[in-house]
This record gives C-alpha cells, structure tokens and sequence, in this order.
C-alpha cells in the first residue's frame, strides 16, 4: 500500500535527500573508474558494464557498485562475459 503524506518535506529530508544521492552517485564513479582501470576501457564503458551485470543478476545498480568499492565483488566477476 502506498501511503501519501500531505506535510511538505521539511529542509532536513531534502538535504538528507540529496546527500544520499550524491554519495551513490560517488560509489557509481568509483565502481566504474575501477572497471575502467581494470579493463582499460572508458568510464562510460565501466558503467555500461556495470548496469548490464546489476540487470543479469537481478541486482540494483547502486548494490553492484558498492558491494565492487568495498572489495565484496571483484571488478574481473563484473567483467566476466555473460554466459549464453
């Protein structure tokens, strides 16, 4: 069930907001300059392999990134071709 708050966000939940979007946002940089720097490929090329990993296995994008900063993914599994 959805549930529809008529109160306006307050300037707290913005900035709590925007803080967290700009750190995943960080983590996403982050992830794909690791697989750029590993597969020697572009930033943009790092990205495209991440979001086609996160959609393989079902993951979030933002998930797949993290879990590849903290050392809990290797970028060679992100790497790895799709099997077929």
């Amino acid at each position: 069930m959805l549930t529809w708050s008529r109160e306006p966000l307050r300037p707290y939940d913005i900035v709590t907001r925007t803080q967290a979007t700009l750190s995943t946002k960080g983590v996403l940089d982050i992830a794909a300059g690791m697989l750029a720097a590993t597969a020697r490929i572009t930033p943009a090329e790092g990205v495209q392999r991440l979001r086609a990993y996160a959609a393989l296995h079902h993951r979030r994008l933002a998930d797949v990134a993290e879990e590849l900063v903290r050392r809990r993914l290797t970028p060679d599994t992100v790497l790895a071709p799709a099997p077929r």
